[in-house]
């Protein structure tokens, strides 16, 4: 398990970040963010690199680990600034559901201070999407819930500041964060995206060239 001296680099394109802030609300490490067996969260989270356009990277980015020690260091606070982001649009959030009164103090019931959050979502794991703004790249967050257990609740970031609040995909979709850059930002960043996944497949294309023949056969 980790611990407050961990490590504050990632070290691959998968792995696990200790965040004590999350300690007290529910236990999400089952498929799809449902609940798993455990009675304490243990505040060790799985993250992953990449988002919905991962590529075969041998190892994260520089703003990647950038945005990985902002996370380190300043964890309590991002969550205090998602929490005060979901208390906002939860009513929003609440009024697409539209759940019956029977049922809508058991799922999704009215909440007026971030903490009653503790009995309704739990953090599943994280994301390092393959976008960058100020040399910092984003991160999503993805949450397993009470009112929504196919769906989900995601929330994407930019340092402590919450980008978007949606269903678990807006945790690891790329373009939500795209949207937050500047059209001249996007361009070069897709640009240097094209040229990274050309690169790629040329490296992956010698590869095959200098297999033997018989290789190709299995």
């Amino acid at each position: 398990m980790k611990n407050q001296n961990q490590d504050k680099e990632l070290i691959d394109i998968e792995g696990e970040v200790y965040l004590p802030s999350w300690n007290g609300f529910q236990s999400r490490k089952s498929i799809y963010g449902s609940k798993d067996s455990s009675n304490e969260i243990d505040c060790v989270f799985y993250y992953s690199i990449g988002g919905d356009s991962t590529l075969e990277i041998e190892k994260p980015k520089p703003y990647q680990q950038k945005a990985f020690e902002y996370l380190i260091n300043n964890h309590e606070n991002i969550k205090n600034e998602i929490l005060s982001a979901l208390l906002k649009k939860y009513p929003e959030i609440q009024n697409i559901y539209g759940y019956e009164p029977e049922d809508k103090e058991e799922f999704m019931p009215d909440v007026t201070n971030p903490n009653d959050f503790k009995k309704l979502i739990g953090l599943s794991q994280l994301h390092f999407v393959n976008v960058t703004k100020d040399d910092v790249g984003f991160i999503g967050f993805e949450f397993g819930c009470e009112w929504d257990d196919e769906h989900g609740l995601g929330i994407m970031t930019h340092k402590n500041r919450v980008i978007e609040i949606g269903g678990a995909d807006t945790s690891f979709m790329e373009w939500i964060a795209m949207e937050d850059l500047t059209d001249e930002a996007r361009l070069a960043l897709e640009i240097e995206q094209d040229l990274e996944f050309q690169k790629q497949r040329n490296k992956e294309s010698e590869i095959k060239t200098k297999s033997p023949w018989w290789k190709f056969w299995k």
